[in-house]
């Protein structure tokens, strides 16, 4: 069970590190794609910005005329601002995917030369350069390269897609300082256009681990259910065995209570039988032993009665037929103990629907043992009936000792006595009060136990009201 338990919580660890690890890897790419993102807008924005110079015609004059000897169009950038004395504001070229005759220029040919010219300059900004076609524009562009930086929003907006494109949906914060109080944060990045290092930049996230967690929540769950069922396996198993321990105690002290209380009757008989067969008596003797036979032998009878009714109960059951008055029945059980313990009894005579010879066994078990296992000086058994509702209510309550709060769902089960060490002063062998709640249940009752106040305790039959 322990290897098991230890081995479950090893495995969601491991789950745990990897994705762990691979959240790391994950997010780490992802920026470094938020980046490389970032920057092509930022660049996007520099051509942008240098067509809107070559759309402008107060800045530069586009012209074309068409080259005879290389059969292609040439293209003049000339700028309309004065330059410094060395510098050049004018630039020839031609496009070399342009091959259609034109011999001035029109919108639609501007239009094509533009673009053309943009995709020299995006080139020339993946490479880190910048191309001078003219003194202005080139030191324009220069400027402009080196003060364009990247945009912190930029990166953030690229980074949730790239995030999403991953199937990771958590929060975080860009920030260009360390920071505390994060679960987790990216390397850091250079975003420096001068400088590479003069700007750095790290993604942080904050509850990755929880995030985490509800990644591998099946993985979790399915685990700890795994555990779960291991230790109620262990538990149940232990129990099992305890239960078997206990009940193997509980048969060996019934065999060795058994056989004590039915090795006396026998030895009785024994003695007795051997006295008539080797000695001469008279009539009288012989009657007297005889007697004494009979007595034992009816009291093994009832020994052995003991330990069948209560299976018979179990498999046949009882017939509820008796019309019976609980005035009668308490009458007759308490008429051998009136001599031996002082018995109150409520006389509230009741009559209903039940089975006469077991309920008066039931009630005879309950007083006999409030007689067996009351130690006092003066012992009282109490005896109180009643209708509550739609039950008859019949209370037998004692004086005695009581029983202990852990003992008292135990008693009405089989064999079960409660522990005394290893003497028990009173002879029997724990089928009474299992045989009391067999009658009462085949009643469709109940019976439990309560504390009699100030001392003792109190049984409480409750059995259905039918006439």
């Amino acid at each position: 069970m322990a290897g098991i338990t230890l081995l479950q919580l090893y495995y969601s660890y491991s789950n745990f590190t990897v994705a762990q690890s691979a959240f790391r890897e994950e997010t780490e790419k992802a920026f470094g794609e938020a980046i490389d993102s970032a920057l092509v807008v930022r660049n996007e924005n520099i051509v942008k910005e240098f067509r809107e110079w070559l759309m402008d015609t107060s800045y530069v004059d586009i012209t074309c005329k068409w080259d005879e000897n290389k059969n292609m169009p040439m293209f003049t950038v000339k700028e309309l601002q004065p330059v410094g004395a060395n510098g050049q504001n004018e630039i020839s070229m031609n496009i070399q995917d342009f091959d259609e005759r034109v011999d001035a220029m029109t919108p639609e040919v501007k239009e094509k030369f533009v673009v053309a010219m943009e995709g020299v300059v995006r080139n020339g900004l993946k490479k880190g350069i910048v191309w001078f076609f003219t003194q202005g524009i080139g030191e324009r562009l220069s400027r402009l390269k080196e003060d364009e930086q990247i945009d912190n929003k930029v990166i953030e907006q690229e980074y949730k897609l790239a995030l999403q494109r991953k199937g990771i949906d958590l929060p975080f914060v860009l920030t260009e300082e360390e920071a505390d109080g994060f679960d987790f944060c990216t390397d850091m990045h250079n975003i420096g256009i001068k400088n590479p290092e003069e700007r750095q930049i790290k993604a942080c996230f904050d509850n990755a681990e929880l995030y985490l967690l509800k990644q591998l929540k099946w993985i979790i769950i399915s685990s700890l259910l795994l555990i779960v069922i291991t230790l109620f396996c262990f538990w149940y198993t232990a129990r099992i065995l305890l239960s078997q321990q206990k009940l193997s105690e509980l048969k060996d002290d019934f065999i060795s209570n058994m056989t004590h209380e039915i090795h006396s009757p026998l030895t009785s008989v024994i003695i007795t039988a051997e006295a008539l067969r080797d000695f001469e008596m008279t009539k009288e003797e012989r009657d007297n032993y005889i007697d004494i036979i009979l007595h034992q032998s009816i009291k093994l009878a009832g020994l052995t009665d003991d330990i069948l009714t209560g299976t018979k109960i179990d498999r046949k059951g009882i017939a509820i037929e008796d019309v019976i008055s609980l005035n009668s029945i308490v009458q007759e059980v308490v008429v051998d103990y009136r001599d031996k313990i002082k018995v109150e009894y409520t006389d509230n005579d009741i009559v209903f629907k039940a089975n006469k010879k077991h309920l008066t066994a039931a009630l005879f078990n309950l007083i006999e043992n409030a007689v067996k296992y009351n130690t006092e000086n003066n012992p009282v058994v109490i005896i109180d009936s009643g209708i509550e509702g739609k039950e008859v209510v019949i209370k037998v309550g004692d004086n005695g000792s009581g029983i202990p709060d852990e003992h008292k769902k135990k008693i009405f089960d089989e064999f079960y006595r409660v522990p005394t060490g290893n003497v028990h002063n009173v002879k029997g062998y724990g089928l009474g009060l299992s045989y009391v709640k067999k009658v009462v249940k085949a009643h469709n009752g109940s019976v439990s136990v309560q504390d009699n106040f100030p001392q003792g305790s109190v049984f409480v039959i409750r059995i259905p009201y039918e006439i």
